[in-house]
């Protein structure tokens, strides 16, 4: 081999090892990147459901005090035989509770919806991010 040769050899050597360090850091990058999106989606996912229990105690505290708010006002307010007011009373209460169900049923829904969007949003700012990383 000759002098020349032998530094084309030698400078694809060291190119290689260069190329792999470069492709082993960039891998690492990309797992960090990786596991840190993984963490900021369970953080997000825990918070929404701590938000989600303490928000529902509320809720039922709300409604009961409410129905009991609402009961004796009619129990006042109506004049009507206490057989009637009673059949009245309790065809109110059951279309009341089957519009509560569908509300509840609908914002659970939305809920839902809001967070797969938020999801979807953080998975696209990290495959942004590893886009750009892949691509300086």
């Amino acid at each position: 081999m000759t002098v020349e040769s032998e530094t084309l050899v030698e400078a694809a050597r060291r190119f290689g090892e260069v190329i792999q360090a470069e492709r082993s850091s960039t891998i690492s990058a990309l797992e960090a990147e990786r596991a840190a999106a993984i963490k900021i989606i369970e953080a997000l996912r825990r918070e929404n459901d701590r938000r989600s229990r303490g928000s529902g105690g509320r809720f039922v505290l709300g409604f009961l005090v409410g129905a009991a708010i609402g009961a004796a006002a009619v129990s006042v307010l109506v004049s009507k035989p206490g057989e009637e007011s009673r059949a009245n009373l309790t065809a109110n209460i059951t279309v009341a509770r089957a519009s509560l169900t569908d509300r509840w049923h609908k914002a659970v829904d939305a809920g839902k919806r809001a967070t797969a969007a938020a999801e979807q949003e953080l998975w696209a700012e990290y495959r942004k991010r590893v886009a750009a990383t892949q691509h300086p």
